[in-house]
């Protein structure tokens, strides 16, 4: 039956804003533990190893559910995945406020970080389910929402910490305020029915989606391009400060910053460029500047500090056009195989994450973050290698 495709978009508005502010939701709420992680340290005298358990604990629970939300999306639809991923968060962040020792602290933010986890499943698989015209554009732009959001969150917990004198704890319990208005807006919603999605001949699986080697090869391109931006974040205060002697929370942060203006700016504004040069080429570009700017920049020594936070601007496209991209080669069948390639992707982030550690462990101080010259042609190859399997398979990619 063929479908008025104006009826249509306006029927779909409403559910790309609650995607859009939702992601902004998700940005907020996952960005406020950049201020919390340290109070938590401070608040219950552990040691960095405790927290770097935690830490631990929060990427392994972070992989085990996108694992699981990917499998419940593919059976209970993307409005009751995104519906658990608020009750979730509400449960997390609710139940915080009664964590009176570090290790109950942490347990619930595990169950914090499986709302995120379900977040990410459902908002992404919203995405590539809604945005199939022009999806670079539009999946640029709802990953600049999670940006936007992020910018907040930390601003607001340590407003709320240092100028209301309120616990850490408590921050998160105000931030249901949102969370709570944005889950009764999300319920009135219409999402795509999963009656629609089991209308396409073709919808693979969770795990029939983990067969198929396009799959992985996205996931792999998604996980290294996230391991390289995760490596600019974390790794570059140790090489400011064990190779040139400078201040992480003065210099380190002022880098960090410029890093992630960049990258904002990035997710704003390239959709718009990437939609007229095409999707396939415009990340092949990136990835040849990111391998460029970091050669050069740890070339040039102290100055070439300079030139690194550029990279954000570059590594930013990355993830959601290499979504856009999945959408072409996928189509209908794009909203379950977003799910595998997510878990795939979180998994290769952990081990390139790994990988850093081992560089500066074995190679000295300077290697973690140098080693993303490896990664970064890494990312090139993985790149040109589905360049060729689209010209071998004869795909449909911009």
């Amino acid at each position: 039956m063929h479908k008025d495709p104006m009826k249509e978009n306006r029927r779909q508005f409403p559910l790309v804003i609650i995607t859009f502010v939702n992601m902004c939701l998700f940005g907020f709420m996952n960005s406020m533990r950049g201020v919390s992680f340290p109070l938590i340290k401070n608040n219950f005298n552990v040691s960095y190893s405790d927290m770097g358990l935690m830490s631990a604990l929060i990427s392994v629970t972070a992989v085990i559910i996108c694992i699981t939300a990917g499998l419940y999306m593919n059976r209970f639809g993307l409005k009751k995945t995104v519906i658990t991923a608020f009750c979730f968060i509400i449960l997390g962040a609710g139940s915080l406020h009664f964590a009176s020792f570090f290790w109950m602290a942490a347990g619930l933010y595990l169950v914090l970080q499986t709302g995120f986890s379900f977040f990410e499943i459902s908002l992404n698989g919203t995405g590539v389910r809604v945005f199939t015209k022009k999806s670079a554009l539009m999946l640029n732009m709802l990953h600049f929402c999670y940006g936007l959001g992020a910018i907040g969150g930390p601003r607001f917990m340590g407003l709320m910490v240092n100028r209301v004198s309120m616990r850490w704890q408590d921050v998160y319990t105000l931030s249901l305020v949102p969370v709570l208005v944005l889950l009764g807006i999300t319920l009135a919603i219409r999402f795509p029915g999963r009656e629609e999605a089991a209308a396409t001949e073709e919808k693979p699986s969770f795990w029939i989606a983990l067969k198929e080697p396009m799959v992985w090869l996205f996931g792999l391109i998604m996980g290294v391009a996230s391991a390289i931006e995760g490596c600019s974040v974390a790794w570059s205060g140790f090489y400011l400060h064990d190779v040139y002697g400078l201040d992480p929370s003065t210099t380190g942060a002022v880098f960090v910053s410029a890093f992630y203006v960049l990258y904002t700016i990035s997710r704003f504004s390239s959709g718009f460029i990437i939609e007229k040069i095409g999707y396939l080429k415009s990340v092949l570009v990136s990835s040849a500047a990111i391998v460029v700017l970091f050669i050069a920049a740890f070339s040039l020594g102290r100055t070439g500090i300079y030139l690194l936070p550029v990279v954000g601007f570059f590594v930013a496209i990355m993830w959601p056009t290499a979504l856009a991209i999945s959408v072409g080669v996928f189509k209908e069948r794009a909203q379950t195989v977003s799910s595998a390639m997510i878990s795939i992707a979180f998994i290769t982030n952990g081990l390139v994450q790994y990988g850093f550690g081992l560089s500066n462990n074995f190679l000295g101080a300077a290697w973690g973050y140098r080693s993303c010259v490896l990664y970064s042609i890494i990312l090139g190859v993985l790149l040109l290698l589905l360049k060729r399997r689209n010209r071998a398979e004869s795909q449909s990619i911009r």
